[in-house]
């Protein structure tokens, strides 16, 4: 995949062009995500799945909250805000909401008379999200998304859908697809509607040395444009669960549109906060994101029955000899 991105460099570069509306939703959502270059529709196991791929929803055994400001150029920043909520075995819900605003804004007529200054731009796109296992190591997921795009004084909305698909060959292994805007959003402003397009996306992931080493790749092909790559790691070389830092987190990646991608993630009990960088023709970009998570269904599940057992053990050896027992039911015999 390496060699692949070495060789397409600067082809996808000349030949990939964003001037679409629906621009801001290729932009990605998540500090961690974003530091391994985009290359997450394999992994998605944390509350950024309903952008990248929701079927990763099912990866997530508790509650999660995930906030993410990325500051851009010219008084415009990008914000992605998400909650999952899981409902045991009938899969895991989220909401979420990617929302960018850029203001400083001059708007003039056809003939270039100013008719208003200091004008704003707000795009908004909330989804609503579920997933579920379907069969053996075989999870789906889907998402509803509903688009405000507000320009000046002129707006409009529209709704469209997201289906994503996990599969699992192995504990190690994920394989993931995600087709984005199935259902195209279509938002009329002023005149001709702006119609947002279809996006495929396919990846890889592997988890190696029990965590400490996660390697992924993703091939992602927008309608009408030329497919790109992108490849993310992250090492993890300090975890320790004695202490109120419990891990460290190390991430780079490249991605075709966006060069060389690097960040940080520290986790703190339940808190983790993520950091990723890279550089830009108009200057860096910086992302922060936070993530608290709470109520870990597995861990719930493990401590009751770590206590049902110390339960049982204190009403006495009777109650955990299979000889006595086997007398008392002779007894009653």
């Amino acid at each position: 995949m390496m060699l692949i991105l070495a060789l397409d460099w600067q082809v996808a570069r000349a030949d990939n062009y964003y001037g679409m509306p629906n621009d801001y939703l290729q932009y990605g959502a998540g500090a961690r995500s974003l530091a391994m270059g985009g290359a997450y529709v394999a992994l998605a196991n944390e509350a950024s799945a309903p952008y990248w791929n929701p079927a990763g929803l099912t990866q997530i055994d508790g509650h999660q909250f995930l906030a993410m400001y990325a500051p851009f150029f010219e008084k415009t920043s990008y914000n992605f805000l998400s909650y999952v909520h899981p409902l045991g075995k009938m899969g895991n819900l989220a909401i979420s909401d990617v929302f960018l605003y850029s203001e400083g804004y001059e708007e003039v007529d056809d003939g270039g008379n100013v008719l208003g200054t200091s004008q704003s731009i707000f795009n908004n796109a909330v989804s609503i999200s579920y997933a579920n296992k379907v069969y053996g190591r075989i999870f789906l997921g889907a998402s509803l998304k509903l688009i405000h795009e507000r320009v000046t004084k002129y707006s409009g909305n529209g709704q469209g859908i997201d289906l994503g698909m996990l599969f699992k060959p192995s504990n190690g292994l994920s394989i993931g697809f995600a087709v984005q805007n199935v259902l195209q959003p279509e938002v009329t402003l002023r005149y001709d509607p702006n119609v947002y397009k279809m996006n495929l996306k396919g990846g890889l992931a592997l988890n190696a040395f029990s965590n400490r080493l996660i390697l992924t790749a993703d091939v992602n092909k927008l309608a009408d444009e030329k497919e790109y790559f992108s490849a993310g790691m992250e090492i993890s070389p300090w975890e320790k669960t004695a202490s109120s830092l419990k891990r460290v987190d190390l991430r780079v990646g490249c991605n075709q549109l966006q060069t060389f991608t690097c960040g940080l993630g520290l986790k703190i009990k339940s808190l983790s906060l993520d950091y990723a960088f890279n550089t830009h023709d108009m200057g860096n970009l910086h992302k922060f994101a936070l993530t608290f998570a709470w109520g870990n269904i597995r861990e719930a599940s493990a401590r009751g029955i770590l206590k049902s057992r110390k339960t049982i053990s204190h009403l006495g050896p009777a109650f955990s000899s299979p000889q006595v027992r086997s007398v008392k039911g002779a007894g009653k015999r």
